[in-house]
């Protein structure tokens, strides 16, 4: 009976040292596992930044790098104390039972989990691991979770992005998490390549090289921009993420630059083929819908949801010119007649045509009924397309001859074209692929660009008459 009562009192300590261990290691355990970089810092660049940043400093308190968190804002309270959670201005401002005075304002209140969080971090003493603590909280945010496909998807995918492969025997678009690849004379899936952003807005093909751009990313959470090498499709590190979604990217004409903008209102440019990041733009206030780079290399422009396009000099970012003719957000932008003119379209269901050096009084080329969705040219001609699925074909550069192509019956997302095969390729938002003779206007190929959906289906439509 002894050894038996032994071995009960034995077990009933471990037992209740189990207990005790269970109750007060996760507090000491989480407050030193909780990583600012990988924890706080996205979570206060989703939730805070937007009115503590740059652009919006309420309070005069900045928390967009772990530098200016750590200062007191205008009420000169220290904003962290380490080790003191309930001393701390963030800590009582996330806990405030008030609304009015809740951070953040006019928002969803924190999660009990995310203070939680915060709370953790600040007990285990308010460390930064990271490399550099004035870098933007955005820079310091892991890349976002890779995202396997579905092997067949519910529903069409809206094509928003789509480019032809060097000899026009492929057309890749975008999916959701992936970029596919797609027998451009049939429409036959040949490949996919996942660890993409969950939206693709932009693909474009190096003009001298085996070289992919994507760009993309999750709305007003993250953005990601990957350079991909055609003859190894394997899925590299981002060159970048941002903090929302990258809309646009172009390639200079001899491969050795990349200029990217997006949702975050930044330009970035790149030096291929290091990735490098070698200039940074941040003059537009709004979301950035196009880019593009001059023939000649020498200079950039922008297209912008703030009504306006610029034109900057591409070795340093210098002002040449901005455009403000437009009466909405400016969403499409390319150079033409070698780089002297420019051409923008926009909200206000309009195509201009200005002069890159001067931008001043702009020529109207085109006037719509609806939406115009994509500008795409290959020198001679300039393809426009608009929201109710019509597709047009214009002269360079006055402009005055026109041709309407085919109508798609829906919103065209995208445009590309081989150069040299007359054929343009348009992705719509229900999810199709069309390919168009620009020469006779047929439909040559129709396709859902989706696993998992219907077979090619080729048509043959009458071709519309040159007006």
């Amino acid at each position: 009976m002894c050894l038996v009562h032994r071995r009960l009192s034995t077990l009933r300590l471990a037992a209740l040292l189990i207990l005790m261990l269970s109750v007060y290691l996760p507090c000491s355990i989480s407050a030193r596992t909780v990583s600012f970089t990988s924890d706080i810092a996205p979570l206060l660049q989703q939730r805070c930044v937007s009115c503590h940043g740059p652009d919006k400093t309420k309070g005069k308190y900045r928390l967009d790098t772990f530098v200016a968190l750590m200062k007191p804002g205008s009420s000169e309270k220290p904003s962290v104390v380490p080790g003191k959670p309930e001393a701390s201005l963030l800590y009582q401002l996330l806990t405030e039972k008030s609304e009015d005075d809740r951070m953040p304002q006019k928002s969803e209140p924190f999660l009990s989990s995310e203070i939680s969080l915060v709370r953790e971090w600040i007990v285990g003493g308010a460390k930064f691991d990271g490399v550099n603590q004035s870098a933007s909280l955005v820079s310091l945010r892991p890349p976002p979770r890779n995202v396997a496909p579905p092997k067949r998807y519910k529903f069409p995918w809206p094509v928003s992005a789509l480019t032809y492969n060097h000899d026009g025997t492929q057309l890749i678009t975008g999916g959701y998490h992936e970029i596919i690849f797609w027998n451009a004379t049939n429409g036959m899936m040949l490949n996919r390549i996942g660890g993409m952003p969950e939206r693709v807005h932009s693909l474009v093909i190096q003009s001298h090289g085996q070289r992919l751009t994507v760009a993309g990313g999750s709305p007003g959470r993250s953005g990601e921009l990957f350079l991909l090498e055609l003859n190894q499709r394997a899925v590299p590190a981002s060159l970048v993420v941002t903090a929302d979604s990258l809309l646009c990217t172009a390639f200079s004409s001899d491969g050795q630059r990349l200029v990217t903008g997006g949702a975050d209102k930044t330009i970035r440019i790149f030096s291929i083929p290091t990735g490098l990041e070698i200039l940074k733009l941040e003059q537009h206030s709004d979301w950035i819908h196009g880019v593009a780079f001059s023939p000649d290399g020498k200079w950039i422009a922008s297209a912008s949801r703030d009504r306006t396009a610029r034109i900057y000099d591409s070795t340093n970012g210098a002002s040449i010119s901005t455009f403000r003719e437009h009466e909405a957000a400016v969403e499409s932008i390319l150079f033409h007649d070698d780089g002297k003119k420019v051409l923008t379209s926009g909200a206000d269901r309009s195509v201009r045509s200005w002069d890159s050096n001067e931008a001043g009084k702009g020529r109207s080329l085109v006037k719509s009924d609806t939406a115009i969705t994509c500008l795409h040219s290959d020198g001679k001609s300039v393809f426009i397309s608009m929201g109710d699925g019509k597709l047009s074909q214009r002269n360079l550069p006055e402009g005055k001859e026109s041709k309407d192509l085919i109508d798609l019956g829906t919103r065209v997302s995208s445009l590309a074209m081989h150069p040299t095969s007359g054929l343009l390729a348009a992705g719509t938002h229900d999810g199709r692929v069309c390919i168009v003779d620009i020469k006779t206007g047929a439909l040559l190929c129709e396709f859902i660009a989706s696993p998992g959906f219907s077979k090619p289906v080729k048509k043959q439509i009458k071709t519309v008459v040159t007006r």
